[in-house]
């Protein structure tokens, strides 16, 4: 079929985003009359708060507190077809939430980008609740895979790292003290789990041990800022000594060290297999520095966490490796667009967490899976989640030898089971909790806390 000169200009003049044959000659996409229905119109945005068990894991802002918070969405279109979304949980992110239900109410859910500007402007959060619901609604409504809509899969296996913290026991005394507890964990068979208190070397090899042993996982990542450098350091050797060469190592100090300290641990690191340097101080050009002086592949979830990082960091080459997250780069889009700079920049790509239920966990596997540059284990958050308490469907996605395969089922190839979520959302009701502080938390343990540098 052919089309004439004329018809390409009023065709572009119209924003149409491409050509469509039908029996009546051409119609294009961006002039269709304003009754013609979407193809898949939302009706309906379901915006749900929920508080899930987190056990005191510590880090450079203090301690997880007893839940952490996410926001659940389910997307009705017209067509009787429900796509299910997760993103971060606050006050802030439910109101935005709240307000995006008008303003896509309507419109097409295969279009999701088109609203991702106006989205944006509220909570990009927001946005990729909304677009992954999306996502999961196309799917569905085509019995393909989410990573199929977006070309994929380009792998079937996903490998992802250990994300080992130091820790509290989860029975503590102290911490079951916790005026915010509103389920009945407690002592001995009651506690959350069972890894017990991590807060020495010794202890944290036997932390990785059993990651190794429960998940199968070959990378391991520390998460430091918690310990004084120099403990920290201790523990990676620690894991060297036991897991050997064969294991790569990372560490993520969260910015808690001053750059003197950082190169100064960072050039003792050098002969571990240490796969790569997370933000061990704050800013692009300290992170330079430290790039420069250790020698060191240097990653980020700190200083470039948005496309308005991008320029200062081609220029003062403070990372080599950058953690994509989907919540916050503006959804599966922004992460592709991430991806193609990441190629003509030189960046590998890994994937950042925070915690998570299994809704964002399938959403992971599939982005890797979509994403070729993202060669590296990912992170996540998912094997610190108590089983019976994750608020899909059936039991939790599997972790197999440190890897979780793609979702066989069309869209995220996951399912909510309402009873589990209407339980999550009444402990958020109960619990008080509207924003992450991990703060009070600590002090309630270590009452002269302080997140100085060291």
């Amino acid at each position: 079929m052919t089309y004439s000169r004329r018809s390409w200009l009023r065709a572009v003049a119209a924003g149409a985003a491409g050509l469509f044959a039908d029996s009546g000659g051409l119609r294009w996409s961006g002039a269709a009359p304003a009754s013609v229905p979407a193809p898949l119109a939302i009706t309906d945005l379901t915006v749900t708060p929920i508080a899930l068990p987190d056990p005191p894991l510590l880090n450079v802002g203090g301690c997880h507190g007893p839940y952490f918070l996410r926001n659940i969405v389910q997307l009705k279109t017209d067509a009787g077809i429900v796509g299910i979304g997760e993103t971060t949980g606050s006050e802030g992110v439910t109101a935005a939430l709240a307000k995006a239900r008008d303003m896509i109410r309507g419109k097409n859910a295969f279009a999701f980008r088109s609203f991702r500007a106006e989205l944006d402007k509220l909570n990009t959060a927001a946005y990729t609740a909304v677009e992954l619901a999306c996502l999961d609604a196309c799917g569905r409504a085509t019995g393909r895979r989410l990573s199929e809509l977006w070309g994929g899969p380009v792998r079937e296996q996903v490998e992802f790292a250990a994300y080992l913290f130091y820790r509290y026991a989860a029975d503590h005394p102290k911490l079951l003290a916790d005026l915010r507890i509103v389920d009945d964990r407690g002592r001995g068979d009651r506690a959350l789990d069972d890894w017990g208190e991590v807060r020495t070397p010794e202890a944290m090899v036997r932390e990785a041990e059993g990651f190794q042993k429960r998940w199968g996982f070959r990378v391991f990542k520390l998460k430091g800022g918690y310990l004084p450098p120099d403990e920290e350091l201790a523990t990676m050797r620690a894991m060297h000594a036991h897991f050997g060469d064969k294991c790569p190592l990372r560490i993520d100090p969260n910015g808690r060290w001053k750059t003197e300290t950082a190169i100064r641990v960072g050039k003792q690191l050098k002969d571990l297999p240490l796969e790569y340097y997370e933000d061990p101080v704050t800013g692009q050009e300290a992170m330079a520095e430290v790039r420069r002086e250790t020698g060191l592949a240097m990653s980020t979830n700190m200083c470039v966490t948005r496309f308005e990082h991008i320029p200062d960091a081609l220029r003062l080459n403070p990372v080599d490796v950058v953690l994509a997250d989907h919540h916050y780069w503006g959804g599966f889009a922004g992460c592709v667009e991430l991806a193609r700079i990441a190629d003509v920049a030189g960046w590998k790509l890994s994937q950042h967490s925070n915690n998570h239920a299994g809704v964002t966990m399938a959403a992971m596997i599939h982005l890797a899976a979509t994403i070729p540059q993202i060669t590296l284990a990912s992170d996540t958050h998912y094997p610190w989640l108590p089983p019976a308490y994750d608020v899909i469907a059936g039991e939790k996605l599997p972790i197999r030898n440190g890897q979780m395969e793609v979702p066989a089922g069309p869209g995220l190839g996951v399912a909510l089971d309402p009873d589990k979520l209407a339980r999550a959302h009444e402990v958020y009701n109960k619990c008080g909790m509207k924003k992450r502080d991990d703060v009070t938390t600590i002090k309630l343990v270590e009452p002269d806390w302080n997140r100085d540098l060291w």
